[in-house]
C-alpha cells in the first residue's frame, strides 16, 4: 500500500476512535506506530509525543512529526488529515444537520456518557508513555514533582515544563 495513504488511514482510524480527546488513543497509537507499522521506536514516540506538547497548538501536534518522519512533508499531510479532517468533517455535518447555534440535548447526554470512558482512556495512555521512565528513579522523581506543582498550581505550566526539562537535561548530563 502506498505509504501516504497508510499514514493517513491510520490515523484517520485513530481519530474517528478518539473518545474523550486525542490524548485518549495514544495508547493505540503507540500500537499502530510502534509496533503494527514500526515507523518508530517507543523511546521515539514517546519523544515525538513529548515534543507535540510543548509547541503551540493542538495536541496532536506529533502527529505531524511522525508523518515527517515516516514519509517527510507529504507524511505530514497525510498524518494531518487523517488525525484532523474525519471528525472536523463530522462535527461540520452535525452542525449543519443542527442547523442552530445551541447544543442540542443529545450532545450534552452523549458528553455526560463519554466523561468516565475519557479518564480510564487518558489513564491508559499516562501509562503507555510513563513506560519509558519506570526504569530510571530520577525521572519518575522529576515527573511526581512535575505533577504535585502543577496539581497544586504553584507554579505556572510553562515554568513546570522548563524546570522539568532542565531537571532531565541535567540527569542525562550527569549520568553520560
Amino acid at each position: 500500500m502506498n505509504i501516504l495513504l497508510e499514514l493517513f488511514l491510520t490515523f484517520a482510524y485513530l481519530d474517528l476512535i478518539s473518545v474523550g480527546g486525542a490524548l485518549a488513543v495514544l495508547p493505540e497509537m503507540e500500537r499502530q506506530v510502534v509496533l503494527v507499522h514500526g515507523w518508530m521506536g517507543q523511546q521515539a514516540f514517546a519523544q515525538a509525543v513529548a515534543l507535540g506538547m510543548v509547541v503551540p497548538g493542538p495536541n496532536m501536534l506529533h502527529v505531524l512529526h511522525i508523518g515527517n518522519s515516516v514519509a517527510g512533508i507529504p507524511g505530514a499531510i497525510a498524518a494531518g488529515f487523517g488525525m484532523f479532517g474525519p471528525t472536523s468533517l463530522v462535527l461540520i455535518c452535525v452542525a449543519w444537520m443542527e442547523g442552530g447555534s445551541s447544543c442540542p440535548q443529545w450532545v450534552q447526554k452523549f458528553h455526560l456518557v463519554c466523561g468516565p470512558i475519557t479518564i480510564g482512556l487518558l489513564g491508559a495512555a499516562t501509562l503507555s508513555l510513563s513506560r519509558s521512565i519506570l526504569d530510571n528513579p530520577l525521572l519518575i522523581a522529576i515527573s511526581v514533582v512535575a505533577a504535585v506543582l502543577s496539581v497544586r498550581q504553584l507554579l505556572s505550566p510553562t515554568w513546570i515544563l522548563l524546570l522539568a526539562a532542565l531537571s532531565g537535561a541535567a540527569s542525562a548530563a550527569f549520568l553520560a
